[in-house]
């Protein structure tokens, strides 16, 4: 009886032993995975000049949805409404930064052009306001990008000058993160493109 007893404690030290033994590995793994950091890029150069136009344009403060206003990247599962917030797979600045700075970018040489400059702040000023509402902006891993916005723009006397959506997709190259925020950045600076292609009808409604 007494033997059957030390087998038995012996059994249960085994297993605490082994439970945390591997805990203890479970949490070296997380502490071996490290945090990545993505930002939103654009492909167009800047404008060097020792002069800028006097007419402004300002890309006002872009509003994002509550599921994407996180420093989690956020993807979906086979394109269905199941989505995965990344843990270590983050924007390296809010979403709504990213997203306005890369249009402000892509927007300065082409509407440059047009004797228009595009301003660096996103309160106050601006001949012409650029608001932009971010509907969704996800996409699937080795599967499409996607984004829908709307943008309105404004006067500076607050008139709305025009209005309009944008939905597009552009598949990602890749199964990395890096391959889904590359294919971001080319829908955001290929919206761009296309407003800044409108602006000019749109800004003869101002005069």
């Amino acid at each position: 009886m007494r033997s059957g007893q030390i087998t038995l404690e012996m059994f249960y030290l085994q297993l605490v032993l082994l439970t945390a033994f591997l805990l203890l590995q479970l949490a070296g793994c997380a502490r071996s995975m490290p945090t990545e950091y993505y930002l939103l890029e654009s492909s167009a150069k800047p404008v060097q000049t020792d002069s800028l136009p006097e007419k402004t344009l300002r890309v006002a403060r872009v509003a994002v949805p509550e599921y994407l206003d996180r420093s989690g990247i956020v993807s979906r599962i086979d394109g269905q409404s199941r989505l995965v917030v990344a843990q270590f797979h983050i924007w390296a600045e809010p979403l709504s930064q990213g997203v306005r700075r890369v249009v402000r970018e892509a927007l300065a040489p082409l509407l440059f052009a047009s004797g228009i400059n595009v301003q660096r702040t996103e309160d106050g000023g601006g001949d012409l306001v650029l608001f932009l509402d971010v509907e969704r902006f996800d996409g699937a891993i080795g599967g499409k990008a996607r984004t829908e916005l709307r943008w309105t723009l404004k006067n500076r006397r607050d008139v709305v000058l025009g209005q309009g959506s944008h939905a597009e997709d552009e598949p990602v190259q890749g199964k990395e993160y890096a391959d889904l925020v590359r294919a971001q950045s080319i829908l955001i600076s290929r919206f761009a493109v296309r407003f800044a292609g409108l602006l000019p009808s749109l800004d003869s409604n101002s005069r």
